[in-house]
């Protein structure tokens, strides 16, 4: 050993825990520090032996000096300092092998036991063992997990797991464990879906069965019944079933004795069937039961008839009792010789009443052939003159109808050469045709015949008016309704022809329109204005407005009510069917958008009350060409009908509405619906672009007669103001003016293209005709007759 100062006063470098003896590195030097506590077992026989510690080439030289001291030191030690030495070597040689068979993979508790006992047999401390004692908790945490596995209890299991874990214990003995809980686990899937397969089976049985009974049908009953009992449900739920089965078995008897009477004509044993029938459970509803009553109704009347037959035979002179009968003889399928015995009875009798009878049947037609047919069998049975006198006066009239019928297809047909592009072939078309309607409506030709000529005489006049720039105006009375019949009100409006109204009895409140109605169909209604849809498609703006005193029924006319749909919903069907005939030559589009006028305020229908919807104020904005649109408003494309006329529907729930003295649900906005329509030619790629405008315009209204109060007021005030504004413009049309005061307010601005010019406007001006209302009827009549003078000039 080194010798001088400090010499062995401190720890060399080297194994920890073993100070001044450095550590043996690699298999080799282990090797041979277990060969020497083979050979050395006791502390005596290591004393023995003067080279205890073997070498290693990695040992440094210190272990060289303990093993071969210079000689100048062993002369110089005390032989007592010896056995230290010898006990410190074989200290450090006991731990060299317990620090192998820690590290080993195979080693064994006992082993590592062993060795620590022989460690601290030579002074080794519990400090230098505790890898040692770690090593054994881990192998015995290890050993722990087999054994646990063994068991295959899943709790003792996941403990041991959880303390092999902690001991760090090897992955190999953790895995076995973690491999049988595994295992656990799927036994227990297997088991969990096996009882779920059986309690699936059992829940379809018990659903079959239940609906097996719900049906009652014998045969589904029989099938679920013995599923059931096959999958082991309840036996309440099956004695149940099968008491429906017993009920069903005994009406299924039932029914087929019921079958076998088909055949059977005897009253009496079809009432016994029916009512053994009905003793098992059948009820009328049953299609045998009523089939087989159906049969003993008809064998019944059978005998009625055969009863009745024989009555009127007896009294011949009944001629209409007497055919009855044999009418009703054949009916009931009474014997064909009973039956012709009667007939034979009527032939004798019958001429002279059938030659009446048949003249009473022509006089109610009033149709020339059956008029002709009656007087030549009149005469035929030599009836007097006077008994036919009425029937030939009826067939002169019908003959005479029948002239001006013909004249008037005539005067049609020729209306349908004119040149519709020149005023005056038009307007002699139209004057033409009307008086052919004039005399035939005086030769009584029934309104039925008429309707197609007037519809084109219509046609004709709105020609001519289109091709003077002007405004169409249909005006359209609504019935009294239950207020004003009950308040005593009478009728002051009466329509003088189909285009003129007359208020009271003056001459000077007569008013002539395009169109009168009072108060017609919604389908007359729309059948005179839908050509203006095909107009929009060509690439005309078209604008259809209701005017009117609050309560006339412009709502009714605009909207409809569900089975009398208005012209909104019809102007939509008709778009989508002229859409529909074009799109083999064209694209369409068609966005719908919808708006109130409310106060000054223009308001978003569609996104009204929805707080994500864009907060921009909505304005009226003119393009360049003249085109009028609205800023920031909701605009959505509708693909179909059906989209549209939803979109119509969200908006019109949104509109402001209030109760006023003159009408419960008052409308208090001006409500717009504008459908844009752009085409595209597939082939040229010439693009359209226009617009529908349907506005139903608020209720005009005077303050007094309303009876409106507060914000109420305030409204009614803003409503008198936009169409007093909207009458402005139609003066100011009407007049040419240079100016015309468009920018008074925001209807006018958003009506600013459909007014004049190349739009198609069709004005409603809706009526009351009640006595208290008469100067507000004249007032809306006076109203619409300025907008109807509105013109432009049309080069011929």
């Amino acid at each position: 050993l080194p010798s001088g100062p400090g010499a062995g006063a401190g720890p060399k470098p080297g194994l920890p825990g073993l100070p001044g003896l450095p550590k043996a590195p690699g298999a080799a030097g282990q090797a041979a520090a277990g060969d020497g506590v083979q050979k050395n077992a006791s502390v005596a026989s290591m004393a023995s032996m003067p080279k205890a510690i073997p070498s290693s080439p990695s040992v440094p030289a210190a272990q060289a000096a303990v093993e071969e001291p210079p000689a100048k030191a062993k002369h110089q030690q005390p032989a007592e300092d010896e056995a230290p030495k010898k006990r410190e070597a074989e200290k450090q040689q006991a731990l060299g092998k317990l620090k192998e068979l820690v590290g080993g993979a195979t080693t064994t508790v006992e082993a590592i036991e062993a060795a620590i006992a022989e460690a601290k047999a030579v002074g080794a401390e519990a400090a230098d063992c505790q890898d040692a004692e770690k090593r054994i908790k881990a192998i015995k945490a290890g050993k722990a997990v087999e054994e646990a596995a063994a068991s295959r209890d899943e709790a003792k299991i996941k403990a041991a797991i959880a303390e092999a874990e902690a001991a760090g214990a090897s992955e190999d003995s953790i895995q076995k464990g973690r491999a049988v809980l595994a295992e656990e686990e799927a036994k227990r899937a297997e088991a969990e879906r096996k009882k779920q397969e059986e309690e699936a089976k059992k829940s379809a049985a018990a659903t079959a069965l239940k609906s097996a009974v719900a049906s009652r049908d014998v045969a589904k009953l029989r099938e679920a019944i013995a599923t059931a009992e096959a999958q082991g449900l309840a036996k309440a739920d099956i004695d149940s079933a099968k008491k429906v089965l017993e009920e069903e078995e005994k009406k299924q008897k039932a029914r087929e004795e019921l079958a076998a009477l088909r055949g059977c004509t005897d009253p009496a044993k079809l009432e016994a069937g029916l009512a053994a029938a009905k003793a098992s459970g059948l009820g009328a509803g049953e299609p045998i039961v009523a089939e087989i009553e159906g049969l003993k109704a008809a064998a019944e009347k059978r005998i009625a008839a055969e009863g009745e037959l024989a009555t009127a035979m007896k009294s011949p002179e009944n001629l209409d009792a007497l055919r009855a009968a044999i009418e009703g003889a054949k009916a009931a399928g009474v014997d064909a010789a009973q039956v012709d015995q009667a007939q034979k009875v009527l032939e004798e009798e019958e001429p002279k009443v059938k030659a009446r009878e048949q003249l009473k049947v022509a006089c109610e037609a009033k149709t020339k052939d059956a008029l002709q047919e009656a007087i030549e069998a009149a005469k035929t049975a030599k009836l007097q003159e006077s008994e036919y006198a009425e029937a030939a006066e009826l067939l002169r009239k019908e003959e005479e109808k029948e002239k001006q019928l013909a004249a008037l297809k005539q005067a049609l047909q020729d209306s349908m050469a004119c040149d519709m592009k020149d005023i005056d072939s038009v307007r002699a078309a139209k004057e033409a045709l009307s008086q052919a309607i004039k005399l035939a409506t005086e030769a009584c030709v029934p309104e039925v015949e008429l309707r197609e000529s007037e519809q084109r005489r219509k046609k004709l006049h709105n020609t001519v008016e289109d091709l003077k720039g002007s405004i169409r105006v249909f005006c359209r009375i609504r019935p009294l309704n239950s207020r004003e019949k009950d308040l005593g009100d009478h009728m002051v409006t009466r329509q003088i022809d189909p285009m003129t109204l007359m208020v009271g009895d003056s001459d000077e409140h007569k008013f002539c329109f395009d169109a009168v109605f009072t108060p017609g169909t919604q389908d007359e209604i729309f059948e005179d204005c839908k050509d203006l849809v095909q107009s929009a498609v060509d690439g005309y703006n078209v604008t259809l407005f209701a005017y009117g005193q609050t309560g006339a029924g412009k709502t009714f006319t605009m909207a409809g009510v569900p089975g009398q749909l208005g012209v909104s919903p019809r102007t939509i069907t008709e778009l989508y069917r002229v859409i529909e005939q074009g799109k083999a030559r064209y694209n369409y589009t068609v966005m719908g958008s919808m708006l109130e006028l409310y106060r000054q305020d223009l308001v978003d229908l569609l996104s009204k009350g929805n707080p994500a919807a864009c907060k921009s104020k909505l304005n009226v904005r003119v393009e360049k060409s003249g085109f009028v649109m609205v800023e920031h408003l909701t605009s959505e494309q509708c693909d179909t009908a059906e989209q549209l006329e939803a979109l119509l529907e969200r908006g019109t729930k949104a509109r402001a509405v209030a109760a006023t003295a003159m009408n419960s649900e008052s409308s208090r906005s001006h409500l717009v619906l504008m459908i844009q329509i752009i085409s595209v030619n597939k082939e040229t790629k010439d693009q359209l672009r226009a617009k529908i405008l349907i506005v139903d315009l608020a209720g005009s209204e005077r303050l007094k007669k309303s009876q409106t109060t507060a914000d109420a007021q305030k409204e009614s005030i803003e409503i008198n103001k936009s169409l007093t504004a909207l009458g402005d413009v139609i003066e100011a049309l009407t007049k040419n003016s240079k100016v015309i005061p468009y920018r008074n307010h925001k209807l006018t601005q958003l009506m600013q293209d459909s007014l004049g010019g190349s739009a198609k406007t069709l004005m409603f001006v809706n009526c009351s005709p009640a006595s208290s209302n008469e100067d507000e009827t004249l007032m809306s009549l006076k109203y619409a007759v300025r907008a109807k003078k509105i013109t432009n000039n049309v080069k011929k």
